[in-house]
């Protein structure tokens, strides 16, 4: 789908987890920076929180210690629960709440009501964005999805996660703070990164390999059972 701003398209690649394809890596930040932010941001003044987009860049940059705001650069691929997406969008479409909304809110709100005008009401879904069908971003997202809708996938790999030595597990989560994520997603992020791919600072860390090739192997096994969906 096109509009005058972003070019997208939905796809549902697993029950229940929906991705969003948007070629350009601006667009697609900033039509998912409101409710990722609000899912998991690194800064407690946001997550959990409605704000001012312009307020959020403005913070960001400055943590950064850049002149600019470089977010839609910094992050390739994003992963919200649908749950959350509903909140973040009914809240600031709701003028009765004074905040802005962008142009990339009413994209995302539609993005919203064609998704639940796919599934069963109250059903529990998922949301990714990505550059392009097929490849390491998108399987790594879906994993997050997996996480969160698939009560089974995310028992398995909790079990796992935790069977890893405390001192690999608390380098990873380290990595994984100083890049911006926030507590409460460290296992989800230690689970997604392992079964896909290491950044080239996980793959420095003593033993880790063992457990990358494990967590390789049961999504390897997993996705055997339910295949993700062909264009």
């Amino acid at each position: 789908m096109k509009n005058k701003l972003v070019e997208y398209e939905i796809k549902e690649t697993i029950p229940g987890i929906f991705m969003v394809i948007v070629p350009d890596d601006y667009q697609r930040a900033m039509l998912f920076l409101r409710c990722q932010e609000h899912y998991e941001s690194h800064f407690p003044e946001f997550r959990g929180k409605h704000f001012d987009i312009f307020e959020y860049m403005e913070i960001y940059r400055k943590w950064k210690e850049v002149d600019v705001f470089t977010y839609t650069i910094d992050w390739s691929g994003y992963n919200v629960p649908g749950h959350i997406v509903e909140n973040c969008i009914d809240h600031v479409l709701d003028a009765r709440n004074g905040l802005l909304p962008t142009q990339y809110d009413y994209i995302m709100n539609s993005v919203m009501d064609q998704i639940k005008g796919k599934i069963r009401k109250n059903k529990r879904w998922y949301l990714i964005g990505i550059d392009k069908e097929g490849g390491n971003v998108m399987v790594h997202e879906i994993c997050h999805g997996l996480f969160y809708v698939d009560s089974e996938y995310n028992k398995t790999v909790s079990s796992m996660v935790n069977e890893i030595p405390d001192k690999i597990k608390d380098n990873i989560s380290s990595i994984l703070l100083k890049m911006g994520y926030c507590e409460d997603v460290i296992v989800d992020e230690i689970q997604a990164y392992l079964s896909t791919g290491l950044i080239k600072e996980m793959n420095k860390i003593r033993g880790i390999k063992k457990y990358h090739k494990e967590f390789r192997e049961h999504l390897k096994g997993y996705l055997k059972q339910r295949p993700i969906k062909k264009a």
